[in-house]
């Protein structure tokens, strides 16, 4: 009894963060309340984190609406210049490799079974990537709840 008394005497500000989340257990939101009744400083503290949360939750970050900023994010343009993109940094690393590949394939200096070696070990990697490539996007196509927001 002695040192649950001695606690509700002490500050209890480590502890209000919690008590407003809804994450303290019953012992804990009673000592929280019982100080609170007493400490006009923690009260005072208390009710200003509850003022805080809510005007944080009910902040917007902008004036247009969420079904605005889907818009705006999806639009043609975006769409277009994010396809474009994506082909010519695709198209870039294809060169890049090709060029490798091919200095790699005529270099006389590396014996051919370590040519063949390398070529299986990254050709399977190659396999690999498009097999999961190829199962994401019939996954992407096919998935009736793509469009299902949360």
């Amino acid at each position: 009894m002695m040192n649950e008394q001695k606690a509700i005497d002490q500050h209890v500000g480590e502890l209000m963060s919690g008590f407003v989340d809804g994450e303290l257990t019953q012992k804990e939101r009673q000592q929280v309340t019982l100080h609170c009744e007493q400490c006009v400083t923690c009260q005072q503290n208390l009710d200003d984190l509850r003022a805080l949360r809510e005007r944080i939750g009910n902040s917007k970050l902008s004036e247009l609406g969420e079904d605005k900023w889907r818009e705006e994010i999806d639009d043609p343009a975006v769409q277009t210049t994010r396809s474009i993109g994506w082909i010519l940094f695709i198209a870039g690393w294809v060169i890049i490799g090709g060029i490798g590949l091919f200095a790699f394939l005529f270099a006389s200096d590396i014996p051919i079974g370590m040519k063949f070696l390398l070529v299986a070990i990254y050709g399977g990697l190659g396999l690999l990537f498009f097999s999961v490539l190829r199962q994401r996007v019939i996954e992407h196509k096919t998935d009736k709840y793509k469009d299902v927001e949360i």
